[in-house]
C-alpha cells in the first residue's frame, strides 16, 4: 500500500464513522398502544424540538395520546462536542423509526445525535 492507498482508506473509514448509525430497541415497559396516534403527535413534538443544539445538549417534550392514558416522551440529545442543527423532517423522520421499528420504543444515535 501506498501512502496514497492508506489516505484513502482514512478517508473513507473517517466517513463511515461520521455517518453512523446505531439503533437499540427498549425490550422492556409499555408497548406502544397505537402507533398511528403515535407518529401524529410527531408534528407537533418536532415543533419544540428542531432547531439548533449546543454540545451535549438534551431538549424532551411530552405528549398524551388522544386515545388513551398513554404518555409519549421523544428526546433529541446531541452527543457531539460541538453544536448541531436539526431540521423538522429531519427530527420527524428519525423519532418516526423509532416508532416503527421498535414495539416499546427505542433509541437511535446518527452522526452524534441521539433520538429517543
Amino acid at each position: 500500500f501506498s501512502t496514497m492507498h492508506y489516505l484513502k482508506l482514512l478517508a473513507v473509514l473517517t466517513a463511515l464513522s461520521i455517518s453512523s448509525t446505531s439503533a437499540t430497541c427498549f425490550n422492556s415497559g409499555v408497548s406502544w398502544d397505537n402507533k398511528y396516534s403515535a407518529k401524529d403527535e410527531l408534528n407537533t413534538a418536532c415543533n419544540a424540538l428542531d432547531g439548533t443544539y449546543d454540545a451535549l445538549e438534551v431538549y424532551s417534550v411530552c405528549h398524551n395520546s388522544p386515545d388513551s392514558q398513554q404518555k409519549y416522551v421523544f428526546e433529541v440529545n446531541n452527543q457531539n462536542r460541538h453544536a448541531v442543527s436539526l431540521s423538522h423532517t429531519a427530527c420527524v423522520a428519525n423519532l418516526k423509526r423509532q416508532i416503527d421499528n421498535c414495539d416499546r420504543g427505542g433509541y437511535e444515535v446518527f452522526g452524534g445525535t441521539r433520538f429517543k
